[in-house]
Formats: C-alpha cells, sequence, structure tokens
C-alpha cells in the first residue's frame, strides 16, 4: 500500500505539472511510460533467473524510490523522461511477479477474495496518492517526490517480512536458452490452450487501452471542457480510490457463486458504460459517476482476469503473462495516445477524439466476443 500510493500519486503530479506546459509533454509523458513497460518484457525475462523473489521485489523498490527522490532535479530537463521510463519499467516487472506469487501463498478457494483484498489496499493508495497531489497543490512541487521517496523506500522495507518463495520454473534448466522471443512465445501457447482464455485477455487489453487514453487527456477534458479546477480533479480521483475501495471491498467478503467468465463480461459491459457517460459529462456530479461505473467495471473484470490466469496457468508462464499483459496494452496505448494527441494538434476536439476512441473499442470488442469467446 505505501509503495502503490507513491505510484499512483507520482502520475497524478506529473501529469498536472506536464499538462500547463502543454498537450505535446502530457502526449511524451504516457509514451514515455508506455515504452517503459515495453522494455519491462526484456527486463523480466532476465530477472526470471531469480527463482527466490523475496530479495528481487526489495530490491526494484529501493531502485524505485531513489527515482522518485532524483525526478525533481530534471522538471525541465529531458532526463524527466529517463527516469519515469526506469520506474515504468521497474514497477512493470515488480507488479507481475508480486501477483504471479499470490497462488504460491494462497489456496485455490481464497484465491477470488484475497485477490479482492489486494485490489482494496490498492484503492487506499489510489485515494492517499491524489489526495496528497490535491493537499500539496500550494507547495513546491519537488516536495510531492521528496515524499513518495521516502514513501516507497519504507514500502521496500515492509517486503522483508514476506516468506521467501520459489516459483517452480522447469525452463531454467542448463540446457534450454532463455531469451525474450521464447519467453513470450512460450506464455502465449499457455494462455491460448486454455479455451476462451485468449479472448477475455484480449477484452481486457482493449479496455484497459481505452482507460488509458481517456484518462491520459482527461486533465485537460476535464478543466478545459468541463470546467472543474486542478485540484478539484485531483480530489475526484481520491473519490475514484475510495469507490475502488468500496466495491473491491465488497468482493473480497463475497463468496461468488457464479463463473469467473459470466462476471468478467458483466465487469466489462460496466467498463463501457463509464467511457460513454465521461464523455457525456458536463459537470462535476456527472465525471463523479462515471468514475463509479469505472471503479466497478475495471475492479471485477480485472479481478475476475487475474482468477482465471491464476487458477488455470502453471508458475513458469504466469510470471510473462502478467508482464506481457502490460505490455500489449501499453504497446496499443502508445498508437492510441500518439493519435489522440496529434488528432488533437491539427484541430479535431478533444471530445470527438473520445468518441472515436469509443466507437474503435466498442467495435474491436464485440469482434472478439463474437469470434473468439462465444466460440469457446
Amino acid at each position: 500500500m505505501i509503495s502503490l500510493t507513491a505510484q499512483y500519486g507520482y502520475t497524478v503530479a506529473l501529469n498536472i505539472i506536464l499538462a500547463q506546459i502543454s498537450i505535446n509533454s502530457v502526449m511524451l509523458l504516457w509514451c514515455t511510460k508506455i515504452i517503459g513497460s515495453f522494455l519491462s518484457v526484456p527486463a523480466n525475462t532476465w530477472l526470471n533467473t531469480i527463482q527466490n523473489k523475496k530479495p528481487l521485489l526489495i530490491i526494484l523498490e529501493l531502485v524505485k524510490s531513489g527515482m522518485f527522490l532524483l525526478l525533481p532535479f530534471f522538471f525541465h530537463h529531458w532526463i524527466l523522461f529517463a527516469g519515469v521510463l526506469l520506474i515504468e519499467i521497474i514497477g512493470d516487472v515488480f507488479s507481475g511477479n508480486l501477483v504471479a506469487l499470490i497462488p504460491k501463498l494462497v489456496n485455490k478457494k481464497g484465491l477470488s477474495r484475497f485477490n479482492a483484498a489486494i485490489t482494496s489496499v490498492g484503492s487506499i493508495s489510489y485515494f492517499l496518492g491524489p489526495m496528497l497531489v490535491g493537499l500539496l497543490q500550494g507547495q513546491q512541487q519537488a516536495m510531492l517526490f521528496y515524499l513518495y521517496g521516502i514513501i516507497t523506500f519504507l514500502g521496500g522495507l515492509t517486503l522483508f517480512a514476506l516468506p521467501s518463495i520459489k516459483l517452480n520454473n522447469q525452463r531454467l534448466s542448463k540446457e534450454f536458452k532463455r531469451n525474450v522471443k521464447s519467453d513470450v512465445v512460450h506464455s502465449l501457447k499457455a494462455l491460448n490452450a486454455v479455451k476462451g482464455l485468449a479472448g477475455f485477455y484480449l477484452i481486457y487489453i482493449l479496455f484497459d487501452n481505452m482507460g488509458t487514453g481517456l484518462d491520459s487527456f482527461e486533465v485537460i477534458f476535464v478543466t478545459k471542457i468541463i470546467g472543474i479546477s486542478s485540484a478539484q480533479y485531483a480530489y475526484s480521483l481520491s473519490f475514484l480510490a475510495i469507490v475502488f475501495l468500496i466495491v473491491s471491498s465488497i468482493l473480497a467478503f463475497v463468496n461468488l457463486q457464479f463463473p469467473y467468465r459470466f462476471v468478467f463480461q458483466i465487469g466489462a459491459l460496466v467498463f463501457a458504460s463509464y467511457a460513454i457517460v465521461l464523455v457525456v459529462s458536463r459537470n462535476l456530479a456527472t465525471v463523479l459517476f462515471s468514475y463509479v461505473l469505472l471503479a466497478i467495471g475495471s475492479t471485477i473484470s480485472g479481478n475476475m482476469l487475474d482468477n482465471m490466469i491464476q487458477t488455470q496457468i502453471a508458475d513458469e508462464s504466469r510470471t510473462q503473462i502478467f508482464v506481457v499483459e502490460d505490455v500489449f496494452t501499453n504497446i496499443l496505448a502508445a498508437a492510441t495516445i500518439f493519435v489522440m494527441g496529434f488528432v488533437q494538434n491539427i484541430g479535431l476536439s478533444i471530445t470527438s477524439t473520445y468518441v472515436g476512441l469509443i466507437i474503435l473499442t466498442m467495435s474491436a470488442y464485440l469482434i472478439i466476443e463474437f469470434f473468439m469467446v462465444r466460440n469457446s
């Protein structure tokens, strides 16, 4: 929770800082984050040779804390984006390895509720991170990043409480030559071997991409089109975090009686509703309602996909599948954000840009649902 508070907050803070400069700065920030996620695949292939994940997770967090402390020195220099790049690589590798460890700590029957509990912890962090941005808007910008560096360092220290856990990986034999291509191909084959799972995987990537596209220019949309202040925007993100917390807490205490796949599809439809409500919003209240739909849809669909992967994919493939999921999402998002920024620069309104993104996403969703999910 401590570490996630910094991870969420630093993105919001940088978004606000760079939005005051230009649309291109915001676009470059998100493209840098996406490239970082892409590079996390070879980084994870290299680090996957470390079977004891505890020291790996600790080192990753400590390095990230140092990067937060350094960022304020480069707010007006291109090196800022190099720092963002490294933070995103570390964040994706850390997240992929941590989620892959969960089945080693929790039995299968309690997995769904445990994942929901983890989401609850993330929701608290998502509340605290933007809230700190709002509270410290009048202070020096560097103060936030020093605070994020300190709390990330403390978060890294808490990982010493983890037991030493090793994932079973039969592909680490001396006879097997390990590389990025073989890792990715092996993981995707394992994913495709479970009927229908690849379809859900792609649907989640599509919807996550839509959410990223809307989110990347949201600060401009809500402040310039809707007319709320930057502080109100930061506070609204904390409201979103509260809703995330409520939804994930409910899932943590409810024993699901429905198949993961069915619940995933409900979440996907609610996720789509969020995008539609956001784009027609013209006041803060409607924006907040769209955030309620986002929290419900994103939490349900994300948790159900994690449950399916954790229960149906072997140890040796899980970590890379979670990392590759981030990469696929971010490769698609890189193109999406670039196109969204480009069409705005040549005169298309941000509202029209949002509408186009939603139409394309829903069209692709219907194709995957019909040809991959229903046929399976």
